[in-house]
């Protein structure tokens, strides 16, 4: 299974709110890759807490004969169509795309971590991927993704309504 998240909380001026960019990203992500599944989409706060606006996330499941390395190339440069800029880390973003895991994978380079490093301590991670597949098992921690989830019970997330 290979997992996508994909975050914003800024508008853009391209394509308008933060869950219209999360859909327009899928609209590029549908160019290059094959989407199996979209989770639902999450009103959460930011982390480390701050006064940055709450994001709206969610995850995709993809397929691919696609390298981790080619994907995060084709992620950077959605990210690039969007203006996104990384100046300051967890700052505001327009989009944000992440490789959460490569068919369970267990990648450790200077470009590239998989399963991603910290997505086992976010809800607004984990509980888009029990969306898709609430037993999918962490390659690292040999656990469910909704086991994860319960662990994280004290992080407010929000289901939006389409």
């Amino acid at each position: 299974m290979i997992l996508i998240a994909i975050g914003s909380n800024l508008s853009s001026e391209l394509y308008g709110n933060p869950l219209n960019n999360c859909w327009s990203a899928i609209d590029f992500l549908k160019k290059k890759f094959k989407i199996l599944k979209i989770s639902k989409f999450y009103k959460t706060e930011p982390i480390p807490q701050s006064s940055q606006p709450w994001y709206v996330n969610g995850v995709i499941c993809i397929s691919t004969d696609k390298s981790p390395d080619e994907i995060l190339e084709e992620l950077l440069f959605i990210e690039k169509k969007f203006k996104r800029t990384r100046n300051i880390k967890n700052e505001s973003r327009v989009i944000d795309l992440d490789l959460l895991c490569y068919n369970n994978r267990i990648i450790d380079t200077l470009d590239l971590i998989l399963p991603h490093p910290r997505m086992h301590l976010r809800k607004f991670v984990m509980q888009p991927i029990c969306d898709i597949k609430e037993n999918w098992i962490h390659p690292k921690f040999n656990e469910k993704a909704k086991t994860l989830t319960k662990k994280l019970a004290n992080q407010k997330i929000f289901n939006i309504k389409m």
